[in-house]
């Protein structure tokens, strides 16, 4: 199991969740913000969500964007 701790950045609510490491790292992970109920994608490694560009975690598609992740 892992967990991620993040702030909803429509509602600004700060929440911490679990998910599994294979899910993580070989699947599909959306996370449902208990604040405004929007769902956040954490990682997409089948291509559901943006088949143009590489598969990945949140972690590589903030550095896509220019962001970073604090571990």
């Amino acid at each position: 199991r892992m967990i991620i701790g993040f702030t909803c950045k429509v509602c600004d609510h700060r929440q911490h969740k679990y998910m599994s490491k294979k899910a993580y790292t070989e699947g599909v992970v959306i996370i449902r913000c208990d604040g405004c109920d929007k769902l956040h994608l954490m990682a997409d490694h089948l291509g559901w969500f943006d088949s143009q560009n590489p598969p990945g975690t949140i972690e590589d598609i903030l550095a896509r964007k220019g962001q970073s992740v604090t571990k």
